[in-house]
């Protein structure tokens, strides 16, 4: 097999990691939430207002999804564009989104970054902004 088509396969997982995070936070599945995360994973918010960056774990980024879930009737990230990039074991994932919130849509952009961990693609770090 070419490296081209190792790398076209390494992103379809990617990208199917991915479509399994967003669904997991359309539907609110939690537990395949967590399973796009490795459990070391961290989450950085970057509110553009206040010019300030708030680290969470992924313990608090459950709760926040899940209290967008309790809020709303729907809470769901819409991706506009995709783009990866793969190096080796690690890939970056950049995903245009808009989030709907019961009335409110917002636009943002997702940062993730993967690592090839046990046979799989997981999700190591995600910065964000909303």
């Amino acid at each position: 097999m070419s490296d081209s088509m190792k790398i076209e396969q390494q992103k379809q997982a990617v990208s199917e990691v991915i479509a399994k995070y967003l669904t997991a936070v359309k539907t609110w599945d939690e537990k395949a939430f967590r399973e796009t995360f490795h459990p070391k994973a961290n989450i950085q918010h970057y509110y553009v207002k206040g010019d300030e960056i708030k680290t969470i774990t992924l313990d608090e980024f459950v709760g926040s999804i899940d209290s967008l879930h309790t809020k709303y009737d729907n809470a769901e990230e819409k991706a506009r564009e995709i783009e990866i990039s793969i190096v080796d074991y690690l890939a970056s994932v950049r995903v245009a989104f808009s989030f709907v919130m019961g009335p409110r849509t917002l636009d943002g952009q997702d940062l993730f970054n993967l690592a090839f961990c046990k046979g799989e693609w997981k999700i190591i770090h995600k910065s964000y902004y909303l």
